[in-house]
């Protein structure tokens, strides 16, 4: 921890720090050579590997990538003292999920703009082939004039580079609250799975708590892929209608059907069908989430492989500090989980019950007896039809 006072690569006076991640401390600094407040990210120290460091760079090049207003800004990256630096825009207010925190449930329409701004930031990140992959409430920044930013880009994938993604076989790297379902099921990143962690957020924005809540970050995945949300209007009656019908758009189990970020900052409606009152579906040659026994290898593999998530937990408000005059909200039931994983066939079964309905006959209706071989005409034999004679 650095002490006020001292000076990072001849240039930076630090005068605070603001806070500490997975991968570096961020200190509040003085650019002593241009004479304005910055923010100094500087990589913590991890012997013997230099994914860390490779990650820190990454996170400078996108950083330094991307120019728009809802996004944290680049100013400088180098080497202090054999760690890497990254000096950046100060964005004067505290994280969404720091204002979450002190100020309770944010308005409908509150949290609907905040969602669109970060939206703005995500969609230029996504036309310069940027997916950020850890979209959380705690890496939005939230202005003193409301202006929202995207920040830390530490686990970017940048859509060019097929070589690598800086993980292990069967590693998956996010948050498990804010994991799109494909890529619960091992799928790399796309921008589609930043948008599903956006509506995430949403939800978490208007009803107190994730989507999906468990014990183990095992079985918040299973969840992801195989459970709907809660409707949001069931925990707060006022959300029913355009909040509720975006969210759940973004929600969207499929990734070919969410909306993309471009469109969320431009302000679309959830397109629905005036007939049948559901979201249409797109029509694409694109193959979509299929959760059957997939899903449950996936669970398995985790246990056995091991899941790489953020450093940084999810710190989720209690109800008392969300809305004390309205009882109403509770947050969801937390599924049990178990110290080791379900059978694959448990889980299979569980999938054809969810997914594939079997039909039902109607017990009104008698069922037509099978004929036996008394009833059946000589001249049939099973399996045959009986042949026509022709007409003279």
């Amino acid at each position: 921890m650095k002490r006020a006072g001292e000076v990072i690569a001849g240039r930076y006076r630090i005068v605070g720090a603001i806070g500490r991640g997975g991968m570096g401390e961020v200190y509040r600094a003085t650019d002593q050579a241009l004479g304005r407040d910055v923010a100094v990210k500087l990589m913590l120290p991890v012997p013997g590997t230099l994914a860390a460091s490779e990650r820190f760079l990454r996170e400078a090049r996108a950083t330094a990538r991307i120019r728009h207003p809802h996004v944290v800004t680049a100013y400088d990256f180098g080497d202090h003292d054999g760690c890497c630096y990254l000096a950046m825009e100060l964005v004067s207010g505290r994280t969404v999920g720091d204002e979450l925190r002190r100020e309770g449930l944010f308005a409908p329409d509150r949290a609907v703009h905040v969602v669109r701004q970060a939206a703005a930031g995500l969609a230029e990140a996504h036309r310069l082939g940027i997916v950020h992959r850890d979209i959380k409430p705690g890496n939005l920044l939230l202005a003193d004039d409301e202006t929202v930013k995207v920040a830390d880009f530490g686990i970017v994938r940048f859509l060019e580079d097929c070589t690598t993604t800086l993980t292990s076989t069967g590693q998956i790297v996010g948050t498990s609250h804010f994991l799109a379902p494909e890529r619960a099921l091992g799928r790399p990143a796309e921008p589609p799975s930043d948008v599903y962690a956006l509506g995430c957020v949403l939800y978490q924005l208007v009803t107190g708590h994730p989507p999906f809540l468990a014990d183990e970050p095992a079985s918040i995945m299973f969840q992801h892929v195989q459970r709907e949300p809660v409707p949001p209007s069931e925990l707060r009656p006022e959300l029913a209608g355009d909040v509720e019908a975006l969210l759940l758009w973004m929600l969207t189990k499929d990734p070919v059907q969410r909306p993309t970020a471009a469109e969320l900052a431009d302000g679309v409606q959830p397109p629905v069908e005036a007939d049948a009152g559901v979201l249409p579906v797109r029509r694409t040659a694109a193959r979509p989430v299929r959760a059957g026994v997939v899903a449950g290898l996936a669970l398995v593999l985790s246990a056995t492989l091991g899941i790489v998530f953020a450093t940084r937990d999810v710190k989720l408000p209690t109800t008392n500090q969300l809305s004390p005059s309205d009882s109403r909200i509770t947050p969801p039931p937390v599924v049990p989980t178990t110290s080791s994983p379900p059978s694959p066939a448990a889980i299979q079964t569980v999938t054809q019950t969810t997914l594939v309905p079997l039909p039902q006959s109607d017990p009104s209706k008698p069922k037509p007896p099978d004929p036996g071989p008394a009833d059946r005409p000589k001249d049939d034999k099973p399996g045959q039809d009986k042949p026509k004679k022709p007409k003279p």
